[in-house]
């Protein structure tokens, strides 16, 4: 395969992935999450970080979202299209890294197909969040630490510390992945000097490393005060529920079979459906580390250790964490895992020695991940499942200048003042608090006085819009009973934990 072959089967693949991250990008509405994000970088930089900093969250990824705004402006379109170009990156980051772990251009081609087709790593490039900038560093990371310890290089050293320090500031949940590059990192070292105290401490790589992870320690340090206050936060009031014994099959289950709903749990066939995926990721981490069955057959241990550790530290180190303390095991969260599952496939299916039954089996995978984003968008059903978009844009339809608006809830206010103010030029609603406060995670950081109406706004003049949800967050508002309900209608979101938005029209009392 020529050098000019393999960059435009390349640059195929990845306008593949960026045309399936860009179908329906903007039907979908808005929410909490990505409102949160829209919001943030509304305030200047020095605001900005400091309401950040009342988070949960490290900065880097609004920073960047603010500079790309800056060009783009702030519609939906422009938010989201961040998202996708990063999750460009990440598929060339997956080409990168399975090329040189494998040292093979079609292991890295076939790992940066099966991650643009893959349903679960499109759904977090549809949000205007961090996940996909996460990706990218995570295997560009990855990629300068083997060809560091590969070819004792300072520069990939440096770019290793530069990446991984970017890690620490786009999301905490890359300390796992840092953690699997170090734990990689010292069993290399141990097993190739057999522990040798002397030996290792003559080897310039241990000294190329140490520099590096001091680097990255120093990088972080200014940050450091705010991630502990952080997680002293989170470890008070935090909204994620207690892992259970369904966590881990679920995650694995929607890896490779993405569903808006709860995997069913009952009957023999579900279950077996349900523990399918993480018994066959189970057999193949096995499968990766072994040596090959045939001589002269490709195969990079090295490579293969850092897959099973970027898999295995995340999940070990999130279930351990969640048992200590506040519980931080979420799905999503398992997003920069899933990218060397991926990759952890794409070296498998290259490793089979016999021509023919490699490519059968690459073409059932690839036919696999296809049928499973297919059954996905059917189940989604995303233009019948408009939520707050629709419910606003219903209001602008009938609003009347003295008309107001008022959102029930913080989980659907934000995306409420979004549509307001981005798509209708609405008068900005207001969030209904009798308390005024707001918790970090239901938007406290963000808030800010103007956006707080109390039982006064019942006694002021003009008809009201109010939007209230049924998902996560609900706060159904009880309206005075002298004001008359002219109509109300609901639009289904489409995650089952978002609910319904109900917008209704009330008439003040005469």
């Amino acid at each position: 395969m020529t050098h000019r072959t393999v960059w435009l089967s390349l640059l195929l693949i990845i306008l593949i992935g960026l045309g399936l991250r860009s179908y329906q990008l903007t039907t979908r509405s808005l929410w909490f999450d990505e409102a949160f994000s829209w919001r943030l970088i509304q305030f200047p930089v020095p605001e900005m970080i400091a309401r950040d900093a009342a988070d949960v969250h490290p900065p880097l990824y609004y920073l960047l979202l603010k500079g790309w705004s800056v060009i783009f402006a702030t519609s939906l379109l422009s938010l989201r299209s961040f998202s996708v170009l990063m999750a460009g990156l990440t598929i060339l980051g997956a080409y990168l890294f399975t090329s040189v772990a494998l040292r093979s251009r079609a292991a890295g081609l076939l790992a940066a197909l099966l991650l643009a087709l893959s349903g679960w790593q499109i759904q977090f490039a549809w949000e205007a969040r961090m996940y996909t900038l996460g990706t990218a560093f995570i295997l560009l990371s990855s990629w300068f630490l083997l060809r560091a310890m590969r070819h004792h290089r300072w520069f990939d050293w440096l770019g290793y510390a530069l990446t991984a320090t970017g890690l620490l500031y786009i999301h905490y949940y890359a300390l796992f992945s840092i953690a699997a590059q170090f734990l990689f990192i010292v069993g290399y070292i141990v097993i190739t000097t057999r522990g040798r105290i002397g030996e290792i401490l003559q080897w310039s790589l241990f000294w190329s490393a140490a520099v590096s992870y001091l680097l990255i320690m120093l990088l972080f340090l200014p940050w450091l005060p705010t991630f502990i206050a952080q997680n002293s936060q989170v470890q008070a009031s935090y909204w994620i529920p207690a892992i259970g014994g369904w966590s881990i099959p679920d995650t694995f289950y929607r890896m490779f079979a993405p569903t808006s709903a709860i995997p069913p749990h009952t009957g023999l066939v579900w279950i077996i459906l349900a523990l399918l995926p993480i018994a066959a990721t189970i057999i193949g981490l096995i499968l990766l580390i072994l040596p090959p069955l045939f001589p002269n057959h490709v195969y990079a241990r090295d490579s293969a250790w850092l897959i099973f550790s970027s898999i295995v530290t995340p999940f070990v180190g999130s279930i351990i964490l969640s048992f200590l303390g506040q519980s931080l095991y979420q799905d999503r969260f398992f997003v920069f895992a899933h990218i060397f599952i991926i990759c952890g496939l794409a070296v498998l299916l290259m490793r089979i020695p016999f021509r023919r039954t490699r490519l059968l089996l690459i073409v059932l995978v690839v036919a696999g991940f296809l049928t499973a984003d297919i059954a996905y968008w059917r189940e989604l059903d995303i233009p019948h499942h408009l939520g707050a978009r629709a419910a606003l844009a219903a209001a602008a339809g009938q609003f009347k200048p003295s008309d107001r608006i008022i959102a029930s809830s913080p989980f659907i206010y934000f995306a409420a003042l979004h549509y307001a103010q981005e798509e209708h030029q609405l008068p900005s609603p207001k969030l209904y608090s009798e308390t005024n406060q707001l918790s970090h995670f239901a938007g406290g950081p963000i808030l800010v006085n103007e956006d707080i109406v109390g039982p006064a706004v019942f006694n002021q003049p003009g008809n009201l819009w109010v939007v209230d949800t049924t998902g996560f967050g609900a706060s159904p508002l009880t309206v005075p009973s002298n004001w008359r309900l002219i109509s109300t209608q609901s639009f289904p979101e489409v995650f089952a934990h978002q609910g319904d938005v109900i917008v209704s029209y009330y008439q003040a009392p005469q």
